[in-house]
């Protein structure tokens, strides 16, 4: 049921952005609303949505609200359910760790665990990039298109930094390290390294691992719901099942039971092209 496709950034681009993905939903036969439940990721985002509006609302809460045709995603903790047609096609921006930070030039913690409408932070050319969006078809020229409006905004990102560098390393195998190893490689104190992380993460490295690990798991089972949850904790690096189990439930609100429910109900993996970690 998905068309989705994952584009490497420019060189240039690579130590500011992960990947640019670009979606859409092959028609489904009827007119139903599919809900997909979007639990926390490391990565931080910028997302256009070029076909019908979506709504979405947080765990927890009754009521979708609609969202903007722009919407920034920052530091995420509690999981998403979002609402979507048949004609839904969008585009992601996903950011290396510390990136958006870098390009915005605003704390992530004023953006902390809330989708902000894109069109109050960002430059104005976003509604006219949104608009010939729309009018792409290929998704390689949809691509093309935004890696070129992201090529003219390197000027006015803030440098990278060896904290930038070492936010990759606790991304990708945080619980491999311990924090002081990764404040080293930062060339901060520990206690710089966590204010930092506070100021370009939105949150505490520890809890930014944690994320991280079990987004990797989490990617891993949308991409093959054949895999048991003892051979995903595994190479996940958790220490047993339960531990996973425990961060599972905390991260999206159910149970693995309900979650494969879910998935299998809406059909829709939006995760598993990702390929984090």
């Amino acid at each position: 049921m998905n068309a989705t496709q994952l584009f490497e950034p420019h060189p240039i681009l690579q130590p500011l952005i992960k990947m640019v993905l670009v979606k859409g939903v092959v028609p489904w036969e009827d007119d139903s609303i599919k809900i997909y439940s979007y639990p926390p990721t490391p990565v931080h985002c910028i997302i256009f949505y070029l076909g019908s509006p979506i709504s979405a609302r947080k765990f927890g809460e009754d009521t979708f609200e609609r969202q903007p045709d722009c919407v920034v995603v920052g530091p995420q903790l509690t999981p998403v359910e979002i609402e979507l047609s048949k004609d839904h096609r969008a585009v992601m921006i996903g950011f290396q760790p510390g990136g958006l930070f870098r390009f915005l030039g605003i704390p992530m913690t004023e953006i902390f665990d809330d989708g902000i409408d894109g069109f109050q932070i960002l430059d104005k050319e976003i509604s006219n990039l949104i608009d010939e969006l729309r009018e792409i078809e290929q998704p390689e020229e949809v691509n093309a298109r935004v890696q070129m409006y992201l090529l003219k905004k390197m000027q006015s990102t803030r440098d990278i930094l060896p904290f930038d560098r070492a936010l990759r390393k606790l991304q990708k195998a945080g619980n491999l390290y311990t924090m002081d190893d990764i404040a080293r490689d930062a060339c901060l104190s520990l206690r710089q390294f966590q204010r930092k992380c506070h100021e370009r993460l939105g949150m505490n490295p520890k809890l930014y691992a944690r994320i991280a690990r079990f987004s990797k798991a989490y990617s891993m089972f949308e991409a093959n719901q054949q895999l048991t949850w003892s051979h995903i904790s595994h190479q996940c690096g958790y220490f047993d099942q339960m531990h996973f189990i425990k961060d599972f439930k905390e991260f999206t609100g159910v149970t693995p039971g309900l979650m494969s429910k879910k998935l299998d109900d809406s059909g829709l993996t939006f995760q598993a092209p990702m390929k984090i970690g």
